[in-house]
């Protein structure tokens, strides 16, 4: 890691020279330059006018504002922010990501450039998808290999090709461009501008209601060219045709549109709200995907989930029905320790009777008390019997045992 901080004036001038990596930029509010990177090689030269840095590997660097910033050669990607001054970048092999910036003047950019809020634009290729949000002044774009996408421009827009789709909303100067695919263009028409926009498949165009403009039009059929505006009707057979929406007005902005497939002019909001601000991609509606196809086994494993789950349930209705079983048999074993005893008390003699139910039951000793255990077991069996046959509840049957044995 190398770092290096030099004070300079305000508004230096910087000459960053070729980088084999990427680069970033940006400005602050110190006189003085920072310079980092993580190679072994750093070089500054701060007397000199212009400044010229130098690395062998990635460069970070931090600048006045006002700097005027020139950069010969990037290998990687990069990055500027925060500069008022202009910025001049050579080839870049990467992406590109401005914010921020004054006027700039780019060389061949390899893959994608995002800008944002930036002065003047001068481009030459743009080799992947370009998007500009906010541009004060002219923008002026050689090529763009992918898709272009502006938006907010305050002054002329010029673009030569885009080898994709195009977007292109709120452009307040005269419009010159060509796409090779698609093209969206909502507008309001400044009098006295030409727009000139040329699609290579289909062209929607959005105006207000209440636009007045000169439409030149030019599709390959007929059946291609549309116009939905109230009333407005186009010539027959018309192929290459004008149309004049309002008033017709001397110096009124004209529009030359080009389609090689559908042309459509339009006031309404939902053609153009289906098309969507794309920074990238295509801005047209994907279809619907199609419904996957069910797997083949799909039934097979939706069985043998049921089948787990009925198992599952079995488990758990024979461990309770053997929990309830082990409560019955321990009950019983307590009504009969309880009838024996009781058996023994009513041979004493003793007065006994209990309600159970709608039964009324005489325990009490009747005459001479037999030896044998017959009367005794016929008593307790009638009660077991009972409770088994679910004749009288547990409760019921633990309180005639309880008065057999006196309590």
């Amino acid at each position: 890691m190398q770092q290096q901080t030099v004070s300079v004036s305000p508004a230096p001038n910087i000459v960053i020279e070729s980088i084999p990596g990427d680069l970033r930029v940006a400005g602050w509010e110190r006189t003085e330059i920072m310079v980092k990177t993580d190679g072994e090689a750093l070089k500054i030269s701060a007397e000199t006018d212009p400044i010229v840095i130098s690395c062998d590997e990635d460069l970070i660097l931090y600048v006045p504002r006002g700097a005027n910033v020139k950069v010969e050669k990037v290998a990687g990607d990069t990055i500027l922010q925060a500069l008022n001054g202009p910025v001049s970048l050579g080839p870049v092999a990467g992406d590109l990501t401005m914010n921020d910036l004054g006027p700039v003047t780019l060389g061949n950019i390899g893959g994608d450039a995002s800008l944002r809020n930036i002065g003047a634009l001068n481009a030459e290729t743009i080799g992947g998808d370009f998007t500009l949000r906010g541009g004060h002044g002219i923008c002026a774009v050689e090529n763009i290999g992918g898709d272009g996408s502006i938006r907010d421009v305050d002054g002329m827009l010029t673009i030569e090709n885009v080898g994709s789709d195009l977007y292109v909303r709120n452009v307040h100067g005269a419009v010159t461009v060509k796409a090779g695919a698609d093209v969206a263009f909502y507008v309001s028409p400044v009098p006295g501008q030409i727009y000139d926009v040329t699609a290579g498949d289909d062209l929607i165009v959005r105006l207000s209601p209440d636009t007045q403009v000169k439409l030149h039009l030019n599709a390959s059929s007929p059946d291609s060219i549309h116009v939905d505006f109230p009333g407005v009707e186009l010539p027959e057979d018309c192929t290459s045709c004008e149309v004049i929406l309002g008033e017709q007005k001397e110096g009124m902005a004209e529009m030359l549109l080009t389609a090689s497939g559908d042309l459509l002019v339009t006031c309404q909001a939902d053609p153009w709200e289906s098309a969507a601000d794309f920074d990238s991609g295509d801005w047209r509606i994907p279809p619907i995907p199609p419904i996957p196809p069910l797997p083949p086994d799909f039934s097979e494993r939706i069985n043998r989930r049921v089948q787990a789950s009925m198992e599952r349930a079995q488990v758990h209705i024979e461990a309770a029905g053997r929990r309830t079983e082990a409560k019955v048999q321990a009950a019983m074993r307590r009504a009969e320790i309880k009838a024996r005893a009781a058996e023994v008390r009513g041979r004493r003699g003793a007065k006994v009777n209990v309600n159970v139910g709608r039964w009324n039951w005489d325990l009490s000793s009747h005459g001479p008390v037999d030896t044998g255990e017959a009367v005794s077991d016929d008593e307790r069996l009638i009660i077991l019997r009972m409770l088994q046959e679910k004749k009288i509840s547990l409760a019921e049957a633990e309180k005639l045992l309880a008065a057999l044995e006196g309590k």
